[in-house]
């Protein structure tokens, strides 16, 4: 049978500081709130532009009061700390790898629509010595064959941040048969 008066005891021992918790969050809650409203009405912002601002402080302060209110319960933090961390890390590394593909597939999207150039085109960038005859367009890559034959892949989103100079190619294949095909273009 559980010992309820050690339970008891320590729930006892707790409960001082786990108010002081609650209501130290709930001062800095406040004191957030009012800052905020003084900050819009001394500057020229207005309170819903301060909104995402108080959200994520709200976030914070309510987040380490449940930090320090599990420490003070007696939970264990260390494994909490190192799994939160561990999860926080997974996910900016995922982020990282999704938005880079994510970037280019949009950009693809965005060539098809404004069509800049297309296959058959030569094109080069710029001030830089990449050049040579579109031969594909991917959701990745645009890969051009250079005057010596060696072909050069350059991810999409490149496309959108150089300026590229292009010489219209004679009778080049179309991106919607281009994009259909397995294999690149023979031009």
């Amino acid at each position: 049978m559980p010992d309820y008066s050690a339970l008891l005891d320590k729930l006892v021992v707790a409960t001082p500081p786990a108010l002081a918790i609650i209501c130290g969050a709930l001062m800095l809650n406040l004191l957030l709130g009012r800052g905020l409203q003084f900050v819009a009405t001394k500057g020229a912002f207005a309170l819903h532009a301060l909104a995402p601002v108080q959200k994520v402080g709200r976030w914070v302060i309510n987040g380490g009061a449940l930090v320090l209110l599990l420490g003070v319960l007696g939970f264990n933090l260390g494994g909490i700390w190192a799994m939160l961390a561990t999860v926080l890390g997974l996910v900016a590394i995922g982020f990282v790898a999704v938005w880079s593909v994510l970037s280019n597939i949009m950009c693809t999207v965005i060539i098809l629509i404004s069509r800049p150039f297309e296959v058959g085109d030569d094109i080069e960038f710029a001030g830089e010595q990449v050049q040579g005859k579109v031969i594909d367009l991917n959701f990745i890559y645009t890969t051009l064959r250079a005057d010596d034959g060696l072909l050069v892949q350059i991810p999409n989103n490149m496309f959108l941040q150089k300026v590229v100079k292009r010489r219209r190619g004679r009778g080049g294949v179309s991106l919607a048969h281009q994009l259909g095909s397995d294999r690149p273009a023979a031009i």
